[in-house]
């Protein structure tokens, strides 16, 4: 039914099915594929690190490893893409990605969790590149729209993956469940590199890097302190809430299942159900946020988000039963909704075509308030941000549960005040 709900979103409007073409029609094909398998195992992972014989501030370190490798290869992802191209870089770089589930699958104990998280990010360096490509991909005037559909679609076939992963948990066990989910992702993922690598179009004319790996080097770290330079000078208000968003984010994002399965006394089967209703919400709403992103503004619907997220964190704590948990978290899926595609339409609306690659190596695609299916942001200025909060996020979950979700509350309540203050909308659109 959702799915026939976003297909019909589209087909309503000719110019939206038209322009779900090419690149743009190749990326949400991937992303529902993904959503396929992805969602199977993803949000159990910390319970898998747990029952592979790590703590709680081993859940932490373990997704700090994850960003702190990722900031390693970013700044070089982002120079390619701008260089020599992205369409051939994307196809042939989501292999190595792929390869990582294996790791996953045949995980021993958490110390190689932790060695599947850092070489997963690492090679997570050709994300420049895809946000890069997609952004190129969808002009002026639509972006909010055709977001909020590669979002709504791919989302429509993942609602009920978490679902069925916790139902695998339930029937299986926990650890031979998620060996299970992480073969179906990497078979999947297979394939998701073959349309990348067949169907994917380049978007820009590189003027190509050479194969000096040393020059590579050199210019691609000295072009991520220019592209610095110049976020900070055109969109800084931008990047201060998301370096802001990403530090609680990691704070709270690992921990929502260990929450309400210790605290909520939520199974892993009901966290599922739980997502897969948030799942619903988060689909039929993106398809009115788009336009609404179009029509006024990004920065009014981060206002939006802040709105219902700020309270809604705090709420999360207070829930005693599965409904409540689950009315809270429905809300907050749908806020980060507001906050994920507002904040792709920005980034894109805002950065010249010519160097979007090494400026979304350091902002990613988006922001995120931290909920899981909410989004992931990336970027080389907001992963060592996520660092210190997941360095940390163990710690203060062990301290005290319900402390992520209370910090999170003041941290939302400080990036309402710096969006009122600093971040404004562009005044020029770029294609």
């Amino acid at each position: 039914m959702v799915l026939i709900l976003a297909v019909e979103a589209v087909q309503t409007d000719k110019s939206l099915r038209e322009l779900l073409t090419g690149n743009v029609l190749v990326l949400t094909v991937s992303r529902i594929l993904w959503s396929m398998s992805d969602a199977l195992v993803y949000p159990y992972l910390s319970l898998y690190i747990l029952a592979l014989g790590g703590d709680k501030p081993t859940i932490g370190w373990i997704n700090a490893l994850g960003s702190i490798a990722a900031c390693i290869l970013y700044p070089l992802g982002g120079y390619i893409a701008d260089k020599a191209g992205r369409a051939r870089f994307v196809g042939i770089s989501t292999l190595l990605y792929v390869s990582s589930f294996l790791i996953f699958a045949f995980s021993p104990d958490w110390r190689w969790v932790a060695l599947a998280v850092t070489y997963q990010n690492i090679v997570l360096f050709y994300m420049p590149a895809l946000n890069a490509i997609m952004a190129d991909s969808i002009p002026p005037g639509a972006r909010g729209k055709l977001y909020a559909l590669t979002i709504a679609i791919p989302n429509a076939v993942r609602i009920f993956t978490p679902y069925m992963g916790g139902l695998l948990i339930d029937r299986m066990e926990l650890i031979p469940a998620m060996r299970l989910g992480y073969m179906i992702s990497f078979t999947v993922g297979l394939f998701v590199s073959f349309l990348r690598v067949r169907y994917l179009k380049e978007t820009i004319q590189g003027e190509g890097i050479g194969r000096d790996i040393f020059k590579i080097i050199r210019e691609g770290y000295g072009d991520a302190f220019r592209s610095i330079k110049w976020t900070f000078q055109n969109i800084k208000g931008y990047a201060i809430v998301s370096m802001l968003m990403a530090t609680l984010g990691s704070i709270v994002l690992p921990f929502w299942v260990v929450f309400g399965y210790e605290v909520i006394g939520i199974s892993e089967y009901q966290f599922g159900v739980i997502m897969l209703i948030g799942g619903i919400g988060k689909t039929i709403f993106s398809l009115y946020i788009g336009p609404l992103v179009d029509r006024i503004g990004s920065k009014k619907c981060f206002l939006i988000t802040f709105a219902i997220s700020i309270p809604g964190m705090y709420l999360f704590t207070l829930a005693k039963s599965f409904w409540t948990a689950m009315l809270v978290y429905f809300l907050l899926v749908i806020s980060s909704a507001f906050m994920w595609i507002a904040s792709s339409a920005y980034l894109a609306n805002s950065i010249p075509r010519e160097m979007r690659g090494r400026v979304m190596a350091g902002l990613g695609s988006g922001m995120s308030v931290g909920v899981t299916g909410g989004g992931y942001s990336s970027g080389f200025l907001v992963f060592i941000p996520m660092s210190i909060g997941s360095i940390i996020s163990g710690y203060i979950y062990d301290y005290n549960a319900a402390l992520p979700w209370i910090l999170q509350t003041v941290f939302l309540t400080i990036g309402l005040i710096m969006t009122l203050m600093w971040l404004k909308d562009p005044e020029k659109v770029q294609v």
